[in-house]
């Protein structure tokens, strides 16, 4: 990876998510036959999925309407 990870990123959780979160990085280590990933990573790798998910159009969109926000 490349690109450095400078920006922080803030969330609150239940216990409850906190828990399942755990449980789920928990069961794909076990299933992988592999180190658990931390937290921080799995989230990372949440957040890069959806935003791969997304079509160039909607990204496009998404950036118009932030600029709108900003010069606001």
């Amino acid at each position: 990876m490349s690109d450095k990870l400078t920006k922080k990123l803030q969330v609150l959780l239940t216990e409850e998510e906190v828990r399942e979160v755990n449980r789920i990085i928990l069961n794909d280590a076990l299933d992988n036959e592999a180190r658990p990933i931390s937290v921080s990573g799995f989230i990372r790798n949440l957040i890069k999925n959806e935003l791969s998910n997304r079509t160039v159009e909607q990204r496009s969109y998404i950036k118009q309407n932030l600029k709108n926000l900003k010069s606001k």
